[in-house]
């Protein structure tokens, strides 16, 4: 049985993460293509050749289904590691910003900096409170930590 880190579990949420976003980020490229080329103003006749003004809506509408199912793995990463992030914000009352901490940086990709001013730290501080929490979820497990040690069942 191979046991990966919680930084490596969360690094690997975060891939996801960036993964989805990316794949949104295309979609959406791809829609404001295709409504600029709707809008287009082009004269009758003028161009060459024969054209599908469908053409582009199609792609779209295909690569748009080929990534609900690919995503959906993805969605599913990332929603773990946001229970998890749960979890750890529920086993440790005494630490509030370690869950957040987690899902700030690798969920919502948030810089060290940007994360200091979400939590009311320092940047340093923030990176202390990520090492803490990622030795506590390292300490107990993930599946201990996805369910708040037992605390999330009293929340």
């Amino acid at each position: 049985m191979v046991t990966i880190t919680a930084r490596e579990y969360f690094e690997a949420a975060s891939a996801a993460q960036r993964h989805i976003d990316g794949r949104l980020a295309a979609i959406r490229a791809m829609r404001e293509r295709e409504g600029a080329r709707a809008q287009s103003y082009e004269a009758i006749g003028r161009g060459g050749g024969a054209s599908d003004p469908m053409r582009a809506t199609d792609a779209r509408i295909d690569a748009e289904a080929r990534a609900r199912s690919e995503l959906a793995e993805y969605e599913r990463a990332v929603e773990d590691a946001r229970a998890v992030c749960a979890g750890v914000r529920a086993a440790n009352p005494n630490h509030p910003s370690w869950g957040d901490v987690l899902e700030l940086r690798y969920l919502d990709l948030y810089e060290w900096d940007r994360i200091g001013r979400a939590l009311g730290v320092t940047g340093s501080g923030a990176r202390q409170a990520h090492r803490q929490a990622l030795e506590w979820v390292d300490s107990v497990g993930l599946a201990a930590a996805r369910e708040g040690c037992g605390q999330a069942a009293l929340f």
